[in-house]
């Protein structure tokens, strides 16, 4: 039997967005990103060797969905890159899936870029006899594959900044992720599309001034504990990225119809109660309600009573 190394890692959900890239590579991003992490949304990734002059492949795991060509292009060239630069000449077959949907706007590519970089350092340091690197020294391999991914090494918060990536402190409870899909299919403008297009936008001339006072606003929020504060930042910032897609040359947009429903129900909650999620969406339809995990009922009740149609959702603590 080939030996075989298997890793998994979580997805995360950004308040504070990561969208517009840098110039030269690398994924650098142009504005600070704020990210929970999502510990039970999951890809796995196991690493087998072939036989000597067989070339990488990839295959779903039993029971996962396969993915789009150019997405099981994208992590084999980046599988390929990492054994490039670390010197590697055995051939792998990749197996890889999800415990949610893939390519639906819910970071898929965060927690497989993140899988997939762990699973090879794992099977390279013992191939190598080399020690494992440090959780920042592969959370900034992965960022080159997936720019979110870095943020899927740390929890339950975690903040991208440059070359920086940390923790930062938080006074807030345990939170529970409740995601609204609205539409699982695979979204018709990938994310590193929309990294690219969103320039064309007049409203990204002010984009990181925007996003650099949010997370200001945002880890002191954090720091304090004030939940009512970090829910209309993060509002204020899903609107903001999703205007950039509306006003680009062309246009383009991630919206269900559904999904306005769902955001119409969440302002309604905290004007009349006074109560409410952090809401967010990343590039696609799906909603997420960050709620204490201890009012999760209570909110998915709320949804139940107040949606004109049945919602499926997926949830996850951090």
């Amino acid at each position: 039997m080939s030996k075989q190394w298997k890793e998994s890692a979580p997805s995360n959900i950004a308040l504070i967005k990561y969208m517009g890239k840098g110039e030269g590579g690398g994924n650098v991003a142009t504005n600070p990103s704020l990210s929970m992490t999502l510990a039970n949304f999951r890809t796995t990734v196991e690493l087998s060797l072939l036989p000597e002059g067989s070339d990488d492949a990839w295959d779903p795991l039993p029971g996962s969905a396969p993915l789009r060509r150019e997405s099981t292009q994208r992590f084999l060239d980046f599988f390929q890159r990492l054994k490039k630069q670390e010197s590697i000449h055995q051939a792998f077959l990749l197996r890889s899936g999800n415990n949610f949907p893939s390519d639906a706007g819910l970071a898929s590519s965060a927690s497989s870029f993140a899988a997939l970089t762990k699973t090879a350092y794992t099977a390279f340091s013992e191939l190598q006899s080399k020690p494992l690197a440090s959780a920042e020294k592969l959370a900034m391999i992965s960022r080159t594959g997936s720019g979110s991914s870095c943020r899927s090494f740390f929890s339950p918060w975690c903040v991208w900044e440059g070359e920086k990536i940390f923790v930062p402190p938080s006074k807030l409870p345990e939170l529970e992720d409740v995601v609204v899909v609205l539409d699982a299919g695979f979204k018709k403008v990938s994310s590193s599309q929309a990294h690219t297009r969103v320039k064309s936008s007049p409203l990204f001339a002010g984009r990181t001034d925007r996003s650099v006072q949010r997370m200001q606003e945002s880890l002191s929020a954090l720091a304090s504990g004030d939940f009512k504060r970090l829910a209309e930042i993060s509002y204020a910032e899903l609107w903001d990225m999703h205007s950039l897609f509306h006003t680009s040359t062309p246009p383009f947009f991630y919206f269900a119809p559904e999904t306005l429903s769902v955001l119409r129900f969440v302002e309604d909650l905290w004007e009349k109660e006074n109560w409410g999620p952090i809401s967010t969406i990343d590039a696609g339809p799906n909603v997420h309600l960050l709620i204490p995990a201890g009012d999760k009922e209570k909110l998915l009740a709320k949804l139940q009573e107040n949606l004109k149609f049945t919602p499926k959702y997926f949830t996850s603590r951090a």
